[in-house]
């Protein structure tokens, strides 16, 4: 993409699941059809109310059904911030919705000048960054430190890190955690862990052995033993089920 320049184009996408990582942010916005997609360990779809901003550098897996096209801005990473905590997917407000469907007819009847092209990105743009720095950020200290396991579940999270991060003492951080979670950060982290595994098993047809380590597992026998003592299955078991008619 042109340095410094959003990209704003009407695409269309196929049934065929493919996987992209990019060196820009990139934004997501539905005209028509619904757009399955995981971003890094996050699932979702790109459907009516919802779209979907994908952080350079975030490997994202997707597809779409039926007839389908979708608005979307490439967007250089220094031109809007990505917060730490904030989940790929949005909510479309009637403004962006109406900006969503006004770029998607100028896109399709190629009216859209380049000068045209680049106000109308900006105000899109402008308006998800106003909503998203509005309403993103969590309140309290509990709430940063779910949003930092989510975020980080692949990582090795420990409580003591988790405490320092949300400005809370070790023993204070998990009275509180357990007070307002009724779990432990430990077996938080855990079922995080389980549900992003789910969610990846369900929705993609990626090997188990890769699915344990995005899903922050050591090895696919990790993932395994968890399934099993926390939920009564196992990944094999998990995804044929899901997958039966």
């Amino acid at each position: 993409m042109e340095p410094g320049h959003t990209r704003l184009s009407l695409r269309s996408y196929s049934a065929r699941e493919d996987t992209h990582v990019h060196g820009f942010h990139q934004m997501v916005l539905p005209v028509d059809g619904v757009m399955e997609i995981n971003v890094g360990n996050a699932g979702g779809s790109v459907s009516p109310d919802q779209g979907v901003m994908i952080a350079c550098g975030a490997r994202h897996v997707f597809r779409a059904r039926g007839g389908n096209r979708f608005i979307v801005l490439d967007i250089p990473r220094e031109e809007f911030p990505v917060l730490a905590w904030q989940s790929p997917f949005f909510r479309i407000d009637r403004t962006l919705a109406d900006l969503t469907r006004y770029a998607g007819s100028e896109l399709l009847t190629g009216a859209l000048q380049p000068e045209s092209e680049y106000h109308l990105a900006a105000l899109i743009t402008g308006k998800l960054r106003r909503s998203l720095i509005a309403s993103s950020r969590p309140s309290g200290p509990i709430d940063r430190a779910l949003a930092i396991m989510h975020q980080r579940h692949d990582e090795r999270l420990t409580a003591t890190e988790l405490a320092t991060a949300v400005g809370l003492g070790a023993s204070r951080f998990h009275d509180l955690f357990r007070r307002e979670t009724g779990r432990t950060p430990a077996e938080m982290l855990a079922h995080i862990r389980l549900d992003h595994a789910e969610e990846l098993l369900r929705r993609t047809t990626l090997p188990i052995a890769e699915i344990a380590l995005l899903a922050g597992y050591s090895e696919q026998s990790a993932l395994t033993r968890g399934l099993r003592r926390r939920r009564g299955t196992t990944p094999h078991v998990f995804r044929r089920r899901t997958l039966s008619p």
